[in-house]
């Protein structure tokens, strides 16, 4: 449960006990009534759309691999506790089999969040945090998939950024543009236990050899 959760119920039930101190003194408190509306109306918003935001992603991730668990969006109340760099993770137990959702960053969630509600045109010019947290949902769906090598679900996930950026409201074209800005401009900075040789076009791990496509 994330902090905005908390402080949603912790504002409902002061207003619900408002409301019946009110009833049985017989003197609605107004007052602190609208107090507590304001913070509530937009805590309940925000979170409504933290929520639904994360559920549009666990349906990507599932179109890889439907039985998937999905994504978990680490909450900004864990942010303040987070000291590591990772913006997104899955964790495999000792079979080498995922375990639990995929986890994404808050930023990570942000910028997807950011992505998926701007406007068509917006995303014709994605910023680079954008196409980055596009790819990194595409590579976290892959590893939930049962992929752990991580320079097979990075070549893997830069062949389906496209469709997942398809999927989070871009054009064909746009899709394609998301795809290629990450392997031209992100892809060859990448450490190196991301990349492989065999990452490119007419290469072991080109999924559609022939097609003209890459990535």
């Amino acid at each position: 449960m994330g902090l905005r959760t908390v402080v949603v119920v912790a504002l409902a039930a002061w207003a619900g006990w408002l409301l019946f101190r009110g009833a049985v003194r017989k003197k609605v408190p107004w007052i602190g009534l609208a107090l507590i509306a304001v913070p509530l109306v937009v805590f309940g918003y925000t979170e409504r759309q933290w929520v639904s935001a994360e559920k549009e992603f666990s349906v990507v991730a599932k179109s890889v691999e439907p039985v998937s668990p999905g994504v978990h969006c680490q909450r900004l109340g864990e942010s303040f506790t987070y000291a590591g760099a990772e913006l997104g993770h899955v964790a495999f137990d000792e079979n080498g089999i995922p375990s639990g959702p995929a986890w994404l960053s808050y930023e990570t969630c942000q910028n997807l969040a950011s992505y998926w509600r701007s406007t068509s045109s917006q995303k014709t010019a994605p910023t680079r945090d954008q196409v980055i947290a596009v790819h990194v949902l595409s590579h976290e769906s892959y590893h939930l998939a049962g992929i752990a090598t991580e320079s097979i679900a990075e070549c893997d996930a830069m062949q389906r950024d496209a469709r997942t950026a398809q999927a989070l409201g871009a054009t064909p074209l746009q899709g394609r543009q998301l795809a290629n800005t990450y392997w031209q401009s992100v892809y060859p900075d990448m450490p190196s236990d991301y990349t492989t040789r065999d990452c490119v076009a007419g290469g072991k791990l080109d999924k559609t050899p022939g097609d003209n496509l890459w990535p």
